[in-house]
């Protein structure tokens, strides 16, 4: 019941936002920001853990608090592209988003490479299961389901709807080999907590982080594309690749932890050129630093 009941509520969301304009809409959601800003605690403790952990006293605890303020911001901004993107086609993403150096990925495409797309949850991740296979190819991602099954549904079948695979953790290693034998993209969001992971060094800090994409990558010769797609504006994005990460040049004995490394590298040095985009809720240091989240279940 409670489930269908939350359903409703995103279908009155929906027809709220796609019924008004964009200045009006934008005020209603920094509201609706503001709102879960103050109502949810635990991961707002969360949140503000993870950045004095990054940045210690090089920042102001007001600057804290903004970048955690427009975390929030940027997840309702996301809800709100993902209501508008499920009525667009290719060129009306090409009016929201600007890509910055595609020819990385283009070249791959023409020298018929296996691409492995990977990202952090920041910006609008959600774009690379929509824009990249409309505007490239054919995708196969992987992601979590909700556990609201209505929700889950309407997520699916947007996620799908435009030549995507979605495949969840659980049957991800299989599907993913399928894929790249299939010439398909696939793309990983790597970012979050991976118990079963290796350890590597992110934001200054030792965590555990996914290596399933640099062992892939080894396996099938496979190129590395970081990309990532910030908010310039409200409605505006920059889809960014950043420089094709190869598994041949980190050959040798730790050739996984170094390719690995090499990924988190350039992640952290996204986040912390623009942290307001990125999802500090997470608990990303539990592994080694679990203590710092002690408060938030208070």
């Amino acid at each position: 019941m409670i489930d269908y009941l939350l359903f409703l509520l995103y279908k009155s969301f929906k027809f709220f936002v796609l019924l008004f304009p964009k200045n009006i809409v934008k005020v209603f959601l920094d509201f609706v920001a503001w709102l879960v800003f103050h109502l949810n605690r635990e991961h707002k403790i969360y949140a503000k853990a993870n950045i004095d952990m990054v940045f210690k006293d090089t920042l102001s605890e007001q600057r804290k608090w903004e970048i955690v303020k427009n975390s929030y911001k940027n997840l309702i901004y996301n809800l709100y592209e993902f209501v508008e993107n499920q009525t667009l086609r290719l060129d009306g993403f090409e009016k929201k988003i600007k890509v910055e150096n595609g020819n990385f990925l283009e070249e791959a495409i023409k020298n018929k490479r296996k691409i492995i797309l990977i990202t952090a949850h920041y910006g609008n991740w959600e774009y690379g299961n929509t824009f990249i296979p409309l505007k490239y190819l054919p995708t196969t991602m992987v992601g979590r389901p909700m556990n609201n099954k209505y929700l889950n549904s309407e997520l699916d079948n947007t996620r799908t709807r435009n030549n995507t695979q979605m495949l969840t953790k659980r049957d991800a290693s299989r599907g993913l080999v399928k894929a790249l034998k299939e010439d398909r993209i696939i793309g990983m969001v790597i970012d979050q907590h991976n118990g079963s992971g290796i350890d590597v060094e992110f934001l200054g800090h030792r965590v555990k982080q996914a290596d399933s994409s640099s062992r892939l990558a080894v396996k099938f010769d496979a190129i590395i594309l970081p990309l990532f797609f910030t908010m310039e504006s409200f409605g505006s994005y920059t889809a960014k690749f950043y420089p094709p990460i190869e598994a041949k040049d980190f050959e040798g004995e730790n050739q996984i932890l170094n390719l690995t490394q090499k990924q988190a590298d350039v992640m952290g040095e996204h986040i912390l050129n623009n942290p307001d985009q990125w999802f500090w809720q997470h608990k990303r240091f539990k592994e080694y630093h679990k203590e710092i989240y002690k408060q938030g279940k208070q």
